[in-house]
């Protein structure tokens, strides 16, 4: 195992750790099922440090870090990364539809005291968009485009966003795909609307954190190199009362003997993962 970027895991306090998203309440109830059959958790969260200070924000991982806090577990061992770091990126995803029409969805918002709807070209969404003049737009294959407005604070544009896909995530099966790829994939699917959501920056979900507010789930992407994976770490482990330092010491000598032992293998090429 040879790396530069050995990843710094840590056992870290459960309420030091925010959420930048919202997590899915199935999503959470499977895990903890699975936590509790399973007893270990296999895939560390990874936390993103701002400025050297705490709280540490959720970068992937909130369904884990709160499939958690159910279980009662006081502590979890996450992945600590410096999210300042320019190697830390931030992307977006884009929504597909199927099984909701724009006119549908277009209804249904008419109804919501938050969201600003209007008429549009495509064109013209796009530039709103890239200049953070509008909140998202949503477009269908024959070209209909809507741009949604709110106001300019990043904690109201977050609430009217939890309201969007409120609107559509009971209704419609959603697929997440890269920006670049909405119009490929309206058309050869069955789907029926993109919503197209801005590029946040690290600097909004800073802001979002501090605030206690949340984006919906699904729309932002981290890229971090060297992710630890398949740790395995027992959920006796996080969920006694174990004092933190001496958790931490374990951990600790848990990593050595890994190193040393070479139970540590580093993949630098990108990886398909058939098993997720």
């Amino acid at each position: 195992m040879t790396s530069a970027l050995f990843p710094d895991l840590q056992v870290v306090p459960l309420d030091t750790c925010v959420l930048h998203e919202e997590t899915d309440a199935k999503r959470v109830t499977r895990l903890v099922e699975r936590l509790t059959s399973d007893r270990i958790l296999r895939n560390p969260p990874i936390l993103g440090r701002h400025n050297g200070l705490e709280p540490l924000i959720v970068l992937d991982g909130a369904t884990r870090v709160t499939a958690l806090r159910e279980l009662g577990a006081p502590h979890v061992v996450a992945q600590v990364v410096d999210y300042d770091n320019d190697i830390i990126q931030l992307h977006t995803w884009s929504h597909i539809l199927a099984g909701m029409t724009l006119d549908e969805l277009s209804s249904a918002l008419a109804h919501e005291e938050l969201l600003s709807v209007r008429t549009c070209s495509l064109h013209d969404a796009e530039v709103a968009l890239m200049r953070r003049e509008t909140l998202a737009y949503l477009a269908d294959r024959s070209g209909q485009c809507l741009a949604l407005y709110n106001g300019t604070g990043m904690v109201e544009q977050a609430t009217a966003l939890r309201q969007l896909f409120a609107i559509y995530a009971t209704r419609a099966g959603i697929a997440r795909v890269p920006p670049t790829e909405w119009r490929m994939r309206l058309e050869e699917s069955e789907a029926g609307v993109a919503v197209v959501f801005p590029v946040h920056t690290k600097n909004d979900l800073v802001v979002l954190a501090s605030a206690n507010a949340v984006l919906p789930a699904g729309i932002t992407r981290h890229v971090i190199p060297g992710r630890a994976l398949r740790i395995n770490v027992p959920l006796e482990r996080l969920c006694d009362d174990q004092p933190f330092a001496e958790k931490q010491a374990w951990l600790d000598t848990w990593l050595r003997e890994h190193q040393t032992g070479h139970g540590v293998r580093y993949y630098a090429e990108p990886t398909f993962l058939f098993d997720e």
